[in-house]
């Protein structure tokens, strides 16, 4: 197996052309060649191992000389390695090419460069041009813009249906177009907001973001924090690999490792980018069979500061079916507002006997149903007052339903 260390320089050209590939720790360079061989010609295949050990890591990288041969590659996402019973995720790597403006990587999401950019002549109809470029898949929008410094030459902005045929596009075209694809609207849109600011407040020494583990000091607040919980096999490096791969990522820093777990945050520019990465890595088995855990920060937090409050009443306890008699009802109002029913559930099951709870649509209050008087009695005297979260909760006895409950008893 071929080792990387992270000093050597990796090409990105032609950008887009390396795949990310999670696998089994086992598995070698040349299975990965073999894999990866019929989509088009690999140019260098990479698998981590530890250094001590020469153990895998369970993650490879596959260059191509193609981005069209990664744009196929792509699709083995979820595929089997012959011989393994797990499948494997592929991905574009993120690439680490710098910017010629400020030193920053790109960012990369293979599901945005639908769209190339290219440079035709102006006697050239919308027509001849779907006709011309339908050969490398399925156009779904061709927009013309006129030059105005050239009348001969006309800037085309032609969008395909995928990622593949886009590339394909480029490669294949006639080289005078100077095809290439077009940066995202939303990713243009935010270089040209950044150049005003910083022209408008002169940034003369001009933040750099590099590739470090430290947060970029030099930039306003808005940041978001996502709390990471993965293998303890992961260091900084391996994590940073692969958060990277979602675009927005500021940086990432590893706040507790032991045997087990290892604990980090990664901030983002945006809670909308922080959102992609939560939903394309949690979940995520890597190493194969460790999932790796993302939540919000602000979400973690108050998870764990309501797990910690609802210790002192004693550890959950099952709840019963919702067919059980009720023997007693606990009222319970939630000021200011209500919470979720799951929380609430969370907090009446500590007394045991719990059938359920139910919170009133629209409203702030509602009912804990138990199949034992002890036990709702326990919950009132406990919970009425109690601080949950942002809540605190006033609990009675639901007078009505009780009364009925020891009429219903007396006739039995």
């Amino acid at each position: 197996m071929q080792e990387y260390n992270g000093k050597k320089e990796i090409s990105e050209e032609p950008p887009m052309s390396r795949l990310f590939v999670i696998c089994g720790r086992q598995i070698t360079k040349d299975q990965l060649m073999r894999h990866f061989g019929d989509d088009g010609e690999i140019e260098e295949c990479v698998v981590i191992v530890d250094k001590k050990t020469g153990q895998g890591k369970g993650v490879g990288y596959v260059k191509f000389t193609k981005t069209s041969s990664a744009a196929r590659g792509l699709r083995k996402n979820g595929s089997y390695i012959e011989g393994e019973t797990r499948p494997i995720k592929v991905m574009i790597s993120a690439s680490y090419q710098k910017k010629k403006e400020d030193g920053s990587p790109e960012e990369v999401n293979e599901y945005k460069f639908r769209r190339l950019f290219a440079v035709l002549p102006s006697s050239k109809s919308e027509d001849a041009i779907r006709e011309e470029f339908s050969e490398f898949g399925n156009l779904t929008q061709i927009r013309l813009v006129p030059d105005k410094k050239n009348q001969s030459q006309c800037a085309a902005y032609i969008t395909f249906s995928s990622f593949l045929e886009a590339a394909l596009a480029i490669e294949g075209c006639n080289p005078s177009y100077r095809a290439k694809f077009c940066l995202p609207r939303d990713n243009l849109k935010k270089q040209t907001e950044e150049k005003e600011s910083s022209s408008r407040f002169g940034s003369s020494n001009g933040s750099t973001r590099k590739r470090t583990h430290s947060p970029d000091s030099g930039r306003p607040g808005g940041d978001v924090k996502l709390v990471v919980i993965c293998s303890s096999c992961l260091n900084q490096d391996r994590l940073w690999r692969v958060f990277d791969i979602a675009p927005g990522m500021k940086y990432c820093n590893i706040v507790t490792q032991n045997d087990i777990n290892t604990t980090a945050c990664v901030v983002y520019s945006s809670r909308d980018e922080a959102q992609r990465a939560l939903d394309k890595i949690h979940g995520l088995e890597y190493p194969l069979g460790e999932r790796i855990i993302v939540r919000f920060e602000d979400e973690f937090r108050e998870e764990v500061c309501t797990n910690d409050i609802l210790s002192q009443l004693g550890p959950p306890k099952p709840m019963l079916n919702q067919q059980t008699f009720c023997a007693k009802k606990a009222f319970f109002i939630c000021m200011p507002e209500a919470v979720s029913v799951k929380l609430l559930q969370d907090a009446f099951c500590r007394f045991g006997d719990l059938i359920n709870v139910y919170l009133i649509p629209g409203k702030r209050h509602g009912y804990a149903a138990f199949a034992s008087e002890v036990a709702a009695d326990r919950a009132i005297q406990q919970l009425h007052g109690f601080q949950l979260g942002d809540c605190r909760l006033k609990v009675l006895e639901c007078m009505e339903q009780n009364d009925s409950a020891k009429r219903q008893r007396s006739d039995r």
